[in-house]
């Protein structure tokens, strides 16, 4: 993987490129970018026909290991890993440990293991178990081993077994991956991790520059519980973590953060230097059946009434024939209309989220363009005010990151008593 920085401001961020690896090294993002969150290696709701109607092809692709562990078997038996067995072989293949968009069971440590929820339930890796996974897999870019189950609440006795864990399993797959054949054109990305807690992140970031010439990259991670806990998080203890990181990182080597942050926190993240996001915010949204109309010209008027999201559940779209932005052009918007989306959601039609994801990838996708230009030209903080402008539909509170005990044994009996024989620190 090959990063090159295109231009630095000191009040905007930076521009650059992020090239793939091996037979894909003509492949490119431009940076601030996002690489498509995937559901086993598939953009939720769009089948491999459907992207074309994206019009900009995926480049980048992320897998998550919580929804493609299941398939260790099938893509070992192909021989030819998950970017080939999910017909995804001119994408670069970037692996993480948890799907971003999906908020976390809470997780029971033990030493020298990091649980990991799937569709078949718990299961427990060690840096040997998942390197086995790595080297069937085969992706362009992995994670090694970590444990980031970390959030805003918790204590510092946690996030200093965080620390003390993912400094073993790091240095357990460098080993791994530097014996490996299979692995030699793959990149690894060095884990940030320690929470809410300066102190543990600094030492964090000192113990992965010791292996930099490892790492392509750096993921900051351990700041929530991935799904809408990103979109709860105190911005000011946010941005002041970030900001130390990205302060102490190597200016060569790109950043990325993964989660559903919203547009503003993401023109505030990419003023702190991050470079790479992820599409997990407008797969959030197509979820909650809502289509992204926020505005990022910042020549248009009068944009204190205009509302950042579309809920196409509101009655007030059943006699309306114009697309969800009349700025917009991606099919959504240009061949269908509000009244028939709302339509598609009464008649529980599968078009509907096809329709809406379709339209929010390319929103965001417009998005990004906006803030690679904001950036070039030193005026992130014009766009900023811009969205500040705007209004804000209520969210919708997911509440399954504060899961306890009672949730899980009327969940699951058997992961309640898995539960109780560990001691959570």
């Amino acid at each position: 993987m090959n990063f090159v920085v295109e231009m630095a401001s000191k009040c905007s961020g930076r521009t650059g490129t992020l090239a793939g690896v091996q037979k894909l090294a003509h492949v490119e993002i431009q940076t601030p970018g996002f690489v498509y969150h995937t559901k086993g290696g598939s953009i939720p709701h769009l089948s491999k026909e459907v992207e074309n109607y994206l019009n900009v092809e995926p480049k980048f692709l992320q897998y998550s290991l919580t929804n493609t562990e299941h398939m260790e078997e099938a893509v070992a038996a192909s021989g030819a890993g998950i970017a080939n067995f999910t017909a995804q072989k001119q994408s670069v293949a970037l692996l993480v440990l948890q799907d971003p968009a999906e908020l976390c069971l809470p997780n029971f440590h033990e030493k020298d293991l990091v649980p990991i929820y799937s569709r078949s339930g718990r299961k427990n890796y060690t840096s040997e178990k998942y390197f086995k996974l790595v080297e069937t897999f085969k992706p362009n870019i992995y994670v090694p081993l970590f444990d980031g189950d970390t959030t805003n609440e918790s204590s510092k006795k946690r996030v200093q077994k965080s620390f003390d864990r993912t400094e073993t399993f790091v240095e357990q797959c460098l080993e791994l991956h530097r014996k490996s054949d299979t692995l030699t054109q793959s990149t690894l990305l060095g884990p940030i991790i320690g929470g809410f807690n300066t102190n543990i992140r600094e030492k964090s970031v000192k113990f992965l520059k010791k292996f930099d010439a490892d790492f392509g990259g750096y993921l900051i991670a351990g700041l929530h519980s991935n799904g809408g806990s990103a979109t709860e998080l105190d911005k000011e203890s946010l941005l002041d973590i970030v900001s130390q990181v990205c302060k102490e990182l190597p200016n060569q080597k790109p950043r990325f953060l993964f989660g559903a942050y919203t547009p503003k926190m993401v023109l505030e993240l990419v003023v702190r230097g991050i470079d790479v996001f992820d599409t997990s915010y407008p797969y959030l949204k197509t979820k909650q059946n809502r289509a992204l109309t926020f505005s990022f010209s910042v020549d248009e008027p009068s944009v204190e009434n205009m509302e950042t999201e579309l809920d196409v559940k509101d009655t007030r779209w059943a006699d309306d024939f114009t697309g969800f932005s009349s700025s917009c052009s991606c099919l959504a918007c240009t061949k269908h209309t509000r009244a028939y989306s709302h339509h598609l959601y009464n008649t529980r039609e599968m078009l509907g989220p096809i329709l809406l994801m379709i339209h929010n990838l390319h929103h965001y996708n417009k998005f990004f363009q906006a803030i690679r230009k904001h950036v070039s030209n030193d005026t992130i903080s014009t766009l900023i005010e811009h969205l500040e402008k705007q209004k804000d539909v209520p969210q919708v509170v997911e509440e399954q990151h504060k899961i306890s005990m009672q949730d899980i044994n009327a969940e699951s009996p058997l992961i309640a008593e898995t539960a109780q024989k560990r001691v959570k620190v």
